[in-house]
């Protein structure tokens, strides 16, 4: 795993995320939650069908199923999300980024969103506004184990920024009952990294 999994990982929310958009913490792959029941059933099974084309590959199709419901159902913002999923698993980052906005407008407190769209500034090159949108997933959802570790990723390869990264790392494997193997070594890396220019800080005259 490259230090990109953790986007990577996240992009596997599509199953996680209820019709309704919530801000919760989710884990890296989640089972599909029983949809509220406030919530009309012609829209759950409409948002399984899309999950179950997104999870299949059939981008094409779980893109107009989901573009539906979020004509349908404008007060959900979770349909949003996967919405924009689909788009970056198409390579349409440009309407990947106007799907969580459109998202976050519909909910603030989507932490999923900010998440997803701290992704997209990131392969777009625009690391501060990544910086922003990780940064305030983890101000929403603090336990938010994914958001955490992307933006230890994007400190540590993107913004050279080694000990914010070490402290997101670390705070991604506290919260992760199965953390992704590799990060305990970029942890030992970077704790290399620090404490060899602390030593030649100290020797140098």
């Amino acid at each position: 795993m490259s230090r990109h999994c953790g986007e990577v990982a996240a992009l596997c929310l599509v199953a996680g995320l209820v019709l309704g958009g919530c801000a919760s913490a989710p884990r890296v792959i989640e089972p599909l939650p029983a949809a509220p029941a406030a919530e009309p059933e012609a829209a759950v099974q409409q948002f399984h069908k899309a999950v179950t084309l997104l999870g299949a590959g059939d981008l094409d199709l779980a893109i107009r199923e989901l573009t539906s419901l979020t004509e349908a159902y404008p007060e959900y913002s979770g349909p949003l999300v996967n919405l924009g999923i689909a788009h970056v698993k198409s390579g349409q980052l440009a309407a990947a980024e106007q799907a969580f906005k459109t998202a976050i407008e519909r909910n603030p407190d989507n932490s999923a969103a900010y998440n997803q769209l701290g992704i997209v500034y990131r392969q777009l090159g625009r690391f501060k506004e990544a910086d922003g949108a990780y940064s305030r997933a983890i101000e929403i959802s603090p336990d938010y184990g994914l958001a955490h570790l992307n933006l230890g990723v994007l400190c540590d390869l993107y913004l050279q920024q080694p000990e914010r990264a070490l402290a997101q790392y670390e705070r991604y494997m506290a919260l992760t009952v199965s953390p992704e193997p590799k990060v305990s070594g970029w942890i030992a890396e970077i704790r290399s990294r620090l404490g060899a220019s602390s030593r030649t800080a100290r020797t140098e005259p």
